[in-house]
């Protein structure tokens, strides 16, 4: 196959995949014009969307690809690869592929198209990022679970009806184990956001209640609201999590801070 031939059938698919979703969700051509039109700055006449859905209008810019997913609300890669309703795409000349493979090339969760003898591109951005994505996933979910726990343990209502023998000591084991698991979170997090850096890359911008995972990180805020965030997601205590808030970004501690440890020590 030519070049322009892959290029009008890519174009087709697209076509295709824009006519079912503007009948599913029962939109007439003339209401995608005038939303595309009047929403998104991108003036376009019905005849023109006719056309390109007929099969007679050849090309698709980018900027149309983009707006007519947004309005369809569809992820503008499954308009050029749509999964489960073709068995393959021609994703590049003479090379049909899967639609899902296809479609993970696209986005960067894979390196290679299939029966390619060696990687095609390099996957390393797009993999820190949603490797970042997936610990922050992991630290939410350790801190509800921790929230839970705290919230169990100080509720007299609710400890009357604990089986254990001991529930202080269970709820001190499952406290020690959530925070352990936060923490080994948030040290990976912290290597994937070097890594990010090293390579030129700027980390995702980290949440109030995370941000204690790299505090120089976020600015804005102060140590001190760090620490108090710290305080509540792990239940310590606020003096406890200043140590620990100052110490992961070097700082040294408040001058309050110091006089209660030197009093301690006396």
């Amino acid at each position: 196959m030519g070049e322009a031939e892959w290029r009008a059938r890519l174009v087709q698919t697209v076509a295709q995949q824009v006519r079912r979703r503007r009948l599913e969700m029962g939109l007439s051509v003339q209401k995608l014009a005038d939303i595309c039109t009047e929403q998104y700055d991108l003036p376009i006449k019905r005849s023109v969307l006719a056309n390109f859905e007929g099969g007679r209008r050849p090309a698709l810019s980018v900027v149309e690809l983009l707006v007519l997913a947004r309005i369809l609300a569809i992820p503008p890669a499954e308009l050029l690869f749509p999964v489960g309703r073709d068995d393959t795409t021609e994703v590049l000349p003479d090379t049909p592929t899967d639609p899902w493979a296809a479609l993970k090339w696209f986005t960067g969760e894979t390196d290679r198209l299939p029966d390619d003898d060696e990687a095609t591109q390099d996957a390393t951005t797009v993999g820190l990022y949603r490797d970042h994505e997936r610990l922050l996933g992991e630290w939410w979910a350790n801190r509800r679970k921790l929230e839970r726990i705290l919230a169990t343990s100080r509720d007299p209502e609710l400890r009357k009806f604990r089986s254990e023998a001991d529930p202080v000591s269970v709820d001190d084991h499952m406290t020690q184990a959530a925070a352990d698991a936060m923490r080994r979170v948030e040290e990976a997090t912290q290597v994937v956001r070097a890594d990010m850096r090293s390579r030129g890359l700027t980390p995702p911008r980290l949440g109030l209640e995370s941000a204690y995972i790299e505090p120089e990180s976020f600015e804005g805020t102060t140590l001190d609201e760090h620490a108090r965030a710290v305080a509540q997601v792990r239940g310590i205590s606020l003096d406890d999590a200043v140590r620990q808030v100052y110490e992961s970004a070097g700082e040294p501690l408040p001058a309050e801070q110091n006089d209660d440890a030197r009093g301690d020590g006396e």
